[in-house]
């Protein structure tokens, strides 16, 4: 495997300075969450996107919401919601999505009503949509290959509610299947499959992305006028 196709890892140093919180306290934080695949003396660096980030995600989402809201703190969480998630499919597809709906959708959102299972102390952690664009009350999703096949790499630890990942990961998708229209949200779902792909399950991103991008999206094209 060449150095370019190695995957992206992310440390939590890098997520907790982009939310504007102290990287001790958010490693403190994460022990506290007792997370079963971190050894005690291991760096706190995973694979970007994977199961691990994202439980790592989860308890940076839990000293956020914990502060006191203020209007200083808006710029912040909203810094790391849009922050770009660097080379994947995921961003791919998302930034077609922006320019076809023109507008920069909020990365990794998290609603108040959508939470997930409770975590070791009991705590539910909103969980994140790919996108969210606030003018067409649109989010979008984007399913990697794990969302429909079996990833030993994505699959393989269980979760602290006791369900596999692949379980926990099907059961969080209906629920954003489920829960956002019932906020008045609508919900698109882009597959890997709908696009050229390798057999992996990468996209071999070609023009013709856009296109079905578009042609999904064609009644999002001109913002609501609802209100």
């Amino acid at each position: 495997m060449s150095a370019a196709s190695l995957p992206r890892t992310v440390t939590a140093a890098e997520l907790a300075r982009a939310a504007g919180i102290d990287p001790k306290t958010f490693r403190a934080a994460l022990r506290r969450a007792n997370l079963n695949w971190h050894a005690h003396y291991e760096k706190w660096e995973v694979p970007f996107g994977s199961a691990e980030h994202s439980d790592m995600s989860d308890v940076l989402a839990s000293l956020t919401l914990s502060e006191k809201p203020a209007p200083t703190s808006l710029p912040r969480i909203r810094a790391l919601q849009t922050a770009p998630r660097g080379n994947s499919d995921e961003a791919w597809i998302i930034g077609l999505c922006d320019k076809v709906l023109r507008e920069q959708a909020i990365r990794q959102h998290r609603f108040p009503f959508l939470t997930g299972d409770p975590g070791s102390t009991g705590r539910r952690s909103p969980l994140p949509v790919d996108a969210f664009y606030p003018a067409r009350k649109l989010v979008i999703e984007f399913h990697e290959i794990q969302h429909s096949k079996p990833v030993a790499h994505f699959d393989k630890r269980q979760t602290v509610s006791g369900l596999s990942r692949a379980q926990q990961r099907r059961r969080y998708d209906e629920l954003r299947r489920t829960v956002l229209p019932q906020h008045g949200i609508d919900i698109v779902i882009f597959d890997y499959s709908e696009f050229e792909h390798t057999t992996g399950g990468r996209l071999r991103r070609t023009s013709r992305d856009r296109q079905i991008i578009a042609e999904r999206l064609h009644c999002y094209t001109n913002p609501r006028n609802d209100d």
